[in-house]
């Protein structure tokens, strides 16, 4: 411990009216004064030399000329408040923080050797990280922290609303309004959907701290007109982000209007209120917290390279406040430290999610080994104005699910430099370099950390406790699968049998898995989260092997999973363009039944119920075979009846292939790289043509 205390960032906090600017000529080390022992000033000094650290000398501050001290009516004149919103006992919370960081060592994953130096300006709720060289030359020519920041506030002030506008116009639509009154449920509504909030969306992300915002909340209901526009961001994204996580039917019995026309309302709001909030020059951590929320809610409608695109702008904003270094290292104040740490965590998953799902290798870590990983604490143990940091639980807190995702997300990046080159989001699990055995090995580690961190301490009549479980038994399934997946093999008999028992055994209960969350009562709540992340690989995998398995347990409880996952996709996806992967994977469906039935027969063994599915699909098939014309597709729940709005196909109108799938692609041998192929294109084409809506308000 000593020598990691020896390593840590030493920060200076200085007031600009009383810092001495006499530089001493030949200073102590950084670690020798921290320690107050004598150094010799040599370069590395032989103390460092010695205990085998990193010695590295202060950086020495310009002097600059001093300015005359605002009174506090000057102060109260200029309109910048020194009470911070989440410091309320603090009155001189603007200030500027000096920061010399030394580098650490994380496992195998070393920093950076040189120090990095910058400085974090804060005041009002907002925050600017500066630590390019060219800022960092000149620190010491820089204003006081309250002058930048009042400065910043009041150009924010003057521009013109064609001038937000223009910046904002382009990812955000719209044009900027002076109120957004009519956009705004009544405060009763707006207390309902909080309550939502709480109960289906806060418990998974955790970005906000449920007892301070509830009171912010609650005193801006009863005042719109005077709610600062930075919070009122953060409210439209509340209410979008809770309504997504409804069900149609709730959001008509409780609002008296559909969820379409609601969230396209708040949506709407949503963006103007980002306008007015100047999102893409912010330096508030309540507007990146909206912008963030925004985002999830985004991501059951929008295609994810939209998404990813997006989450750029939140990156960027992230960085511009510093909230890739850790509070600690900053000075900031436990409860500061902790809610921008949390923030960070959730917007390093986003990325790196959407990413992966885009087919491409997010650029951010997972998580920067800058930042700590969240307390294991629970809301009600956090406050504003503590001074002291709470004690972490062992156990189970509200901070199960976060942690369990925050374990996986550190196992990867320890895992990711082990197979050498980046293979997209598979990382290491898809490296030829590594073994099967140690990839079991490695896999079997995460295994054990969830089960000693948190499944021991589940209690599945919990709701998140269930949510948690489940994510982690399908984390280890999920990753399983990868280590072992056949895009490694060329043709399928490359497989041996028994491996190929094991991979389709692990299908089976990646689909067990993801069928229990959604149909699963205890979780309904958490739907929005589990919704539109269909296991393709799984499903395709599992069909292909049904052609030729024919033992009754596991083929019977497959086709229930399949007929149950696959029902309710193709009701999502019957009054939308049908999709290239859509055409393969009814064929597949098709192809599959019928080979697996054939195989039954052949060998004298009676055939299974026929899902409804293959009947749905097989009627259908039968229909556009005998006519060129484009039909009405059937609904699963009227079980094949006809019904719904006329959809289009992706195939030229009067080609009979339109309707039947089993021409469309060549479904045999299994080629990975075609399946590839469909997947990436329907990503992009499941687009929500409202995220880039600009109508006029």
């Amino acid at each position: 411990m000593a020598d990691l205390n020896d390593r840590l960032a030493v920060v200076v906090e200085q007031s600009p009216m009383t810092v001495s600017y006499q530089t001493p000529k030949n200073p102590s080390c950084v670690v020798c004064a921290r320690r107050k022992v004598r150094c010799d000033r040599n370069d590395p000094c032989s103390a460092c030399i010695k205990r085998g650290v990193e010695c590295v000398f202060p950086t020495h501050i310009p002097p600059r000329r001093r300015k005359r001290q605002r009174s506090e009516e000057d102060r109260r004149q200029s309109g910048f408040s020194y009470q911070s919103p989440i410091r309320q006992d603090n009155a001189a919370s603007a200030r500027i923080r000096n920061i010399d960081h030394l580098a650490t060592t994380h496992n195998a994953f070393p920093r950076a050797s040189r120090p990095e130096q910058g400085m974090l300006l804060t005041g009002d709720g907002k925050s600017i990280y500066l630590d390019s060289n060219v800022w960092t030359s000149v620190r010491g020519e820089l204003p006081r922290a309250e002058d930048v920041l009042r400065d910043m506030s009041d150009n924010d002030s003057n521009r013109s609303v064609q001038e937000a506008d223009g910046e904002t116009s382009l990812i955000m639509g719209g044009t900027m309004k002076k109120s957004l009154g009519e956009f705004h449920p009544s405060p009763l509504h707006i207390f309902k959907l909080w309550q939502t909030f709480l109960e289906n969306v806060n418990p998974l992300i955790k970005i906000l701290h449920g007892p301070t915002v509830q009171q912010q909340l609650l005193e801006a209901s009863g005042s719109l007109d005077t709610v600062s526009k930075e919070f009122e961001a953060l409210m439209f994204s509340i209410y979008c982000i809770a309504l997504v996580s409804l069900k149609d039917d709730d959001v008509q019995n409780t609002y008296k209007e559909s969820k379409a026309v609601l969230l396209s309302r708040f949506r709407r709001g949503a963006r103007l209120a980002f306008t007015k909030a100047g999102i893409l020059r912010t330096s508030k951590t309540v507007v990146l917290q909206a912008y963030v929320l925004y985002l999830l809610s985004l991501r059951a409608s929008s295609d994810p390279q939209s998404i990813w695109s997006l989450c750029g702008v939140a990156v960027r904003i992230a960085q511009r406040i510093g909230l890739h270094r850790d509070g600690s290292e900053l000075g900031l104040s436990i409860f500061e430290t902790e809610m921008r740490r949390r923030l960070w965590r959730q917007l390093s998953i986003l990325d790196a999610t959407t990413a992966q799902s885009s087919g491409i290798t997010s650029q951010l870590p997972y998580f920067s080994v800058d930042v700590l990983p969240p307390s294991n604490i629970n809301d009600s143990e956090l406050d504003p104005r503590m001074t002291d940091p709470p004690r972490e639980h062992n156990g189970a807190t509200e901070m199960m699910f976060v942690l369990a995702r925050n374990e996986f997300g550190e196992w990867m990046r320890r895992w990711s430099k082990a197979g050498g080159d980046s293979h997209g989001g598979r990382g290491f699990l898809a490296s030829s370099s590594l073994s099967y055995e140690a990839k079991d090995q490695a896999i079997n580690e995460l295994n054990r950390a969830f089960e000693t961190k948190f499944l021991q301490y589940c209690d599945k009549s919990i709701p998140l406790h269930y949510m948690s479980a489940r994510l982690m038994q399908t984390v280890v399934c999920q990753v399983r699968f990868s280590a072992h997946h056949p895009r490694q093999y060329g043709e399928k008999y490359h497989i041996s049998l028994a491996e190929r028992d094991f991979v389709f055994s692990t299908c089976v209960q990646i689909l067990e898995g993801f069928e229990d969350c959604q149909s699963n009562e205890i979780i309904e709540r958490y739907l929005w989260h589990v919704d539109n992340h269909i296991p393709w690989d799984a499903l395709i995998y599992a069909l292909y092997e049904l052609q030729t398995r024919i033992d009754e347990e596991e083929t019977k409880r497959s086709w229930v999973l399949i007929d149950s996952i696959y029902s309710r996709h193709y009701d999502q996806m019957r009054n939308r363009s049908k999709t290239p992967l859509d055409i393969a994977m009814q064929g597949l469906i098709l192809k599959a039944w019928k080979s697996h039935s054939e195989e039954r027969t052949r060998r004298n063994r009676s055939l299974l119920p026929r899902p409804q599915i293959v009947s749905v699909l097989s009627e259908r098939s039968e229909r556009g075979a005998s006519s060129h014309q484009p039909r009405s597709e059937p609904s699963m729940s009227e079980l094949g009846t006809p019904q719904g709005r006329p959809t289009q196909d992706i195939s030229t109108p009067g080609n009979v292939e339109m309707f039947d799938p089993l021409n469309k692609f060549d479904l045999s041998p299994l080629d990975w790289s075609q399946w590839d192929d469909l997947l990436e294109n329907f990503q992009l084409e499941f687009t929500n043509s409202e995220l880039f809506s600009t109508d006029a308000c």
